[in-house]
């Protein structure tokens, strides 16, 4: 078991925290519906009434949580729709979910009394603000990694030696990938896009782990360019910053600070989010 800033990692298993905490919050407020029950001498159909309200709760949210991040990103989703449906790229907007959730259950349940209600609101609000204050202390203060790594040309099969110091003065984003990796070969065309939209922005592509001739070859066959493509052979980044996992992105403002870190495909939706995070810091 691995602990990060973004998830918690059980083997090949990849648990995100905001995921981790939602759900807690429920099997919380499922065990204070069962202790108000036997307080106040509830009916079983009562107590399952509510548990099933509760958990339908939990669904509708997470629905409408997906619908108000698709809105608010509305024209990147409808230039693809089909990314919609494409969860794994983390779209959620989570205050946005929870107040549909919880609508839905003062609504439904409506036999529950008022007070009870309150209870279990004002419980899951402060579970959720708990656990955001946590996933925070997760995060340490992290500088521009100072590596040196081997650059492909994609011209030829040769490399010269780049230090990421050099990319500090703007906002970069850094692509840990590999050719064999499914989700990594899905958004390539999204950053690619990206990176000649925003050329005020480095994009580093830096590979894991494989050969010149096979990162070449693989970039060829589905032309990809990009300006700036880098060999980490030994995984030296990944294990600095404590990054499991293909693919993975690292935002950096200006400064060389890591703003953001994305385990997991991208979607254009997301990647605008965080480009946007990376520019508007001064």
């Amino acid at each position: 078991m691995m602990i990060s800033s973004d998830a918690l990692h059980l083997g090949p298993l990849m648990l995100p925290w905001t995921l981790i905490i939602v759900a807690t919050g429920l099997m919380l407020l499922s065990a204070v519906l069962f202790g108000l029950a036997r307080k106040y001498s509830w009916s079983k159909q009562q107590l399952g009434q509510s548990q099933d309200v509760l958990w339908s709760s939990f669904l509708l949210g997470m629905l409408g949580a997906r619908l108000v991040f698709v809105l608010l990103n509305a024209e990147l989703y409808f230039a693809a729709p089909i990314d919609i449906l494409k969860i794994q790229d983390k779209g959620f907007h989570l205050w946005g979910g929870v107040l549909i959730g919880a609508l839905w259950y003062l609504i439904r349940n409506r036999q529950l009394q008022i007070r009870f209600k309150a209870i279990l609101l004002i419980i899951f609000i402060l579970w959720i603000g708990l656990g955001l204050a946590f996933k925070s202390s997760l995060k340490t203060e992290v500088a521009f990694p100072d590596l040196v790594f081997a650059g492909l040309e994609q011209e030829r099969l040769g490399t010269d030696k780049i230090s990421l110091s050099q990319f500090i003065g703007q906002p970069t984003v850094i692509n840990m990938w590999a050719s064999w990796c499914p989700p990594c070969h899905r958004e390539m065309p999204v950053l690619a896009k990206a990176a000649k939209q925003h050329p005020q922005v480095n994009f580093v592509m830096l590979n894991q782990g494989e050969e010149v001739a096979t990162v070449n070859a693989y970039l060829r066959k589905h032309q990809f360019q990009f300006k700036h493509v880098l060999l980490d052979p030994y995984g030296e980044l990944p294990q600095q910053l404590n990054s499991f996992g293909l693919p993975t992105t690292l935002f950096f403002n200006a400064q060389g600070q890591l703003v953001e870190r994305h385990m997991g495909e991208l979607s254009p939706a997301m990647l605008q989010q965080y480009l946007n995070r990376i520019s508007d810091q001064p």
